[in-house]
Formats: C-alpha cells, structure tokens, sequence
C-alpha cells in the first residue's frame, strides 16, 4: 500500500528535514526558500513523477527530506524561517525555476548544471567561486547553492536573499502566485 500524506505547501516545508534546527537562521531560509521553490517548481512547470500520484516523496535521494509533524515539532527554528519567508520562491525572467542544493564544494566552484546534467536551459544554473568553503572535497552533485558556502556567508551577515542571489546568477526572489 502507499500512503500519501496531502499537504498545503508552507505545512509541508514545516516539516522539510532538509536543515538541522541548529543552524544559522538565515542558511535556514535560504534551504527553506530552495525547497519550497523546488516544490513548487514540480507543482506548477514540471511533474516530478508522471503518472505517480503524487508530487514529491520523502527520499532525499529522488525529492526532500520530508520527516513531518514530528520533525515540526522538535524544528522551532524550522518553522520561524518558513514563516518568515513565507510564499518566497525562486525566478528567473518571472517563471519558477529549479533550485538544486548540496553540502559542499571543494572550496573551489561550484558546478554547472550544464557540465553536469547536460542542461541547457538553466542559465542562472553556472559556476560560481566558493571559496568560502573551507572543504578540500565535493559532497554532492555540485550544482546551485553549496550548504557549506551558505554557512559561511550567513555566518558572515548575508541574508537568504543575498545568499540565493549569489548562488543562481541572475534570479529574484519574489512571492508565489
């Protein structure tokens, strides 16, 4: 059997286990404003799984960590930061986008997501120095914001919104339609 859990969005990043609840309040929203773009990007422009019944799962592997209620109510900080951004999604030339993320770089560059996925319409998807990443060694695909650079410059006063602009060459940051 599958047992499919039907969520309004912001309820659903409540329970996003993408970021710990320790972590810097504003790398928080910056995660929180990739996943709920992410989301909302394959509830609007794309579906994720055709012919699936749902949008998203909980496996990291093909969506979002999803951990739900429990996570919430253990994530105080979680959800301050889907509160305080809340409806915030990710554009390029006014159209939702896709926001990959990952832990680290080699403190180098990032990748892009032509190099890596062969995408050639993903623009704001280029490389970008990440040097503030102090790591000798890629965790992940390397694709769009590096977790590890978003600690640093959120450790350094960069808001989500700097962060996420620095990440996706030439996006905004705007309120869901």
């Amino acid at each position: 059997t599958l047992t499919i859990n039907e969520l309004p969005l912001e309820g659903y990043l409540r329970g996003i286990g993408e970021e710990s609840n320790g972590s810097h309040t504003e790398k928080i929203k910056t995660i929180l404003t990739l996943a709920r773009t992410y989301a909302a990007f394959y509830l609007t422009e794309a579906e994720k799984f055709p012919g699936k019944p749902y949008d998203l799962t909980d496996s990291p592997e093909d969506s979002q960590k999803y951990l739900g209620y429990g996570f919430e109510q253990r994530s105080p900080n979680v959800v301050a930061a889907v509160t305080a951004t809340a409806h915030k999604v990710v554009t390029y030339k006014g159209k939702i986008v896709k926001t990959p993320y990952f832990s680290q770089s080699d403190g180098t560059k990032t990748k892009s997501a032509k190099d890596v996925w062969g995408w050639t319409n993903t623009p704001y998807l280029v490389s970008v120095d990440d040097s503030m990443c102090d790591a000798d060694k890629f965790l992940g695909h390397g694709v769009g914001l590096s977790g590890c650079g978003a600690t640093a410059m959120a450790e350094a006063g960069k808001g989500f919104s700097e962060i996420i602009q620095y990440y996706y060459t030439g996006v905004k940051i705007e309120d869901l339609k």
